[in-house]
């Protein structure tokens, strides 16, 4: 049976960096409620620390990073997609006021609303992903660089 006293003590800044990243993590998880404000201080962090972190650390910084960046694209064409929603909207009332086409209108709709939700999951559900395996100690192995 091991003692606590057989664990070498991580540094001081180790356990700084742990809790950096602990907190990118929450704030990726967040960022589905604030519009991914918080997921830009997020990923901020972890471009900051990430060659300064032990690689236990930095491979979840370079994760935090993987995240952002496949959770901003489908956000981003949401957000295309319900610009393209109003626009045409805005057009098919100027130009058939008494019956605007919903067709196109409903098609960028739901396509925004999918990516949009499929975004949010993303983040959710690899931000506590990576949380947990950053609590237990364990590496996140191979991610894009």
């Amino acid at each position: 049976m091991s003692s606590v006293s057989d664990y070498a003590p991580a540094s001081r800044s180790d356990e700084v960096d742990r809790n950096l990243a602990l907190l990118a993590y929450g704030l990726l998880f967040v960022g589905v409620f604030c519009a991914g404000l918080s997921a830009l201080a997020a990923v901020a962090i972890a471009y900051a620390r990430r060659r300064q972190a032990a690689p236990l650390v930095a491979s979840h910084h370079r994760f935090q990073i993987f995240i952002f960046w496949v959770g901003f694209v489908p956000a981003l064409l949401a957000g295309l997609c319900g610009m393209a929603a109003v626009v045409s909207l805005v057009l098919g009332l100027l130009t058939y006021p008494e019956k605007p086409p919903v067709g196109g209108i409903l098609s960028f709709a739901g396509l925004g609303v999918a990516l949009a939700v499929a975004a949010g999951a993303w983040l959710m559900a690899t931000s506590l992903f990576g949380f947990i395996r950053l609590a237990s100690q364990q590496s996140i192995g191979q991610t894009a660089r």
